[in-house]
């Protein structure tokens, strides 16, 4: 029995939405990078960590100062 262990996709965007991709990617990783320096300021300080409630929380008062930032 064969097994298939990953499928290939190709995409090809319009300009206008390989920019749209790139703005967001862009967006996820400096979320990305803020709450990794959130968590690691924190456990330095009481050795603790957000996890994803916590992380969920942030992001909802994170949400507007991102959606007008463009």
């Amino acid at each position: 029995m064969k097994k298939t262990l990953r499928y290939n996709y190709r995409l090809n965007p319009t300009p206008e939405q390989e920019a749209k991709l790139i703005e967001f990617s862009a967006t996820a990783r400096g979320i990305w990078n803020l709450l990794l320096s959130e968590n690691m300021r924190r456990y330095e300080y009481d050795k603790t960590f957000l996890f994803y409630k916590e992380m969920a929380s942030l992001l909802k008062e994170l949400k507007p100062c991102l959606l007008y930032t463009s």
